[in-house]
């Protein structure tokens, strides 16, 4: 499957982990998933109407295992996009749905080192262009956001400035069913990509990078 990077880091909004709530949408509020894996299946509301579709569910085994204690990465944030006509013109469908997570190291001092989440971005693009590469009705964009770490400190001279890392699933199709498919697809290439990501932390490559 294609992986898709962007190098330029997005500077247009400065995030916070944790956060408190969106600018846009006041009842929209961090919830720690590590501590409470049960809201996942409730208060994800940009996937509740698509409840019916195979691809909402691997979704939801995505988040709870990304933040269940067998994973050293954790969630910070979801969204899910339906089904809309297709602009991008290098897929030759008609139809296209799209999603975004964000993630980040468990181990929240890794997030505010360069080499270990720039290991953990061409880590994950070298690991999904390797997964399924036939199937070409689909795409998972990565980016990297700068990301105040509160627990770290909230000013840019305590330590707590990082990044975190943005997965950007697209995908298409003739018609809904075929983009929600699709999708269903793209989340379980993401999830087998990430898995392999955390073995690779478990087994210390990341370590490595400062000769630990």
């Amino acid at each position: 499957m294609d992986a898709l990077v962007s190098r330029t880091i997005d500077q247009s909004a400065l995030r916070s982990h944790p956060w408190t709530n969106m600018v846009d949408d006041k009842n929209s509020i961090y919830m720690d998933f590590k501590k409470q894996p049960k809201l996942i299946r409730t208060i994800l509301e940009d996937l509740i109407p698509y409840k019916k579709w195979p691809f909402v569910e691997q979704f939801y085994q995505l988040i709870e295992w990304i933040n269940s204690p067998s994973s050293l990465l954790e969630s910070n944030d979801c969204v899910f996009n339906p089904i809309e006509d297709n602009t991008d013109h290098q897929y030759a469908y008609a139809k296209k749905c799209s999603g975004r997570l964000m993630i980040l190291f468990r181990d929240i001092p890794e997030n505010c080192q360069p080499k270990s989440t720039d290991w953990l971005l061409d880590n994950l693009l070298t690991i999904i262009s390797t997964i399924k590469p036939g199937f070409k009705a689909g795409a998972i964009g990565l980016s990297q956001s700068p990301t105040c770490y509160l627990a770290l400190g909230d000013k840019p001279d305590t330590g707590g400035m990082g990044l975190q890392i943005t997965l950007t699933f697209l995908a298409y199709g003739k018609n809904e069913r075929r983009c929600y498919e699709n999708m269903h697809e793209v989340l379980s290439i993401a999830h087998s990509a990430l898995e392999r990501i955390n073995k690779k932390i478990k087994s210390g490559e990341v370590d490595a990078l400062y000769g630990a």
